[in-house]
């Protein structure tokens, strides 16, 4: 029943998703043009709608469903939520949410907590949430982009390190972030198996579950490590493989 419930809960999301596959724009006071983004871009061709954007997060957003724990209740912290729908559908499974963001909340959700702040320096109590996610998100700390103001060449560590003293000896980590060739561009980076793996174990993690998905066409496909990390993302900066993660917090001592 637990498996059930979870990829119930899968399917419903792809149905959402391919429902208000689209980037919802939101008016700001001040009239400037917010996204909340979703996994597809429609067009329209020759008098058809047709899909002509497929990001990551159609295969994210899954597999952070299938990873959460069941019953859903906890405290659960989204690090790099803005514009992401995901934590609403956590408030609305039942789950005490927060969600940290260096940038201010597009919309407000009921019975979210926002903190707008820096996860490298913001003071969560130790321990306090049973599961943090972080989709596509640590690659940007410490880059320009996204609000970031401070360089700061190992922000994805000292970000990873501050979700291991926010998190339950006992919790886990959802993470992603883009796979293949590794290396950096001025707003993101790229991780090969031996960096990323490097990365989680210098912030005292063990990985448990890694799924790889990569993007040959249009369409998002399960793919084997080997072949995901054969994929350029770095030439255009722009994700084409996906590493998806849950791991467990150890001993750093």
């Amino acid at each position: 029943m637990r498996e059930i419930a979870k990829w119930a809960a899968v399917v419903l999301w792809l149905t959402v998703a391919f429902l208000l596959g689209h980037t919802l724009r939101v008016q700001s006071p001040s009239g400037q043009q917010l996204d909340i983004l979703h996994p597809l871009t429609f067009a329209q061709r020759e008098g058809q709608p047709v899909i002509v954007r497929c990001t990551e997060r159609i295969v994210e957003a899954p597999f952070v469903h299938r990873n959460l724990p069941y019953p859903f209740r906890g405290r659960v912290l989204d690090v790099g939520y803005r514009g992401s729908p995901l934590i609403y559908e956590l408030a609305s499974l039942g789950f005490e949410t927060w969600g940290i963001d260096i940038r201010p909340p597009l919309v407000k959700f009921p019975d979210v907590e926002y903190v707008i702040g820096d996860i490298c320096r913001y003071q969560f109590p130790p321990a306090y949430f049973d599961v943090v996610i972080s989709l596509s998100t640590i690659e940007h700390i410490g880059l320009r982009g996204y609000g970031n103001v401070d360089y700061n060449p190992e922000g994805d560590l000292h970000a990873l390190q501050a979700m291991h003293r926010a998190l339950n000896p006992s919790g886990r980590l959802i993470l992603t972030v883009p796979f293949g060739r590794p290396g950096e561009t001025l707003t993101s980076r790229y991780y090969d198996h031996q960096s990323l793996l490097a990365l989680l174990a210098g912030a005292g993690f063990e990985v448990e579950t890694e799924d790889y998905w990569h993007q040959p066409e249009i369409q998002w496909v399960p793919t084997s490590r080997e072949v995901a990390e054969q994929t350029d993302s770095l030439t255009a900066n722009l994700t084409r493989a996906v590493a998806c993660i849950r791991a467990k917090p150890v001993s750093t001592k």
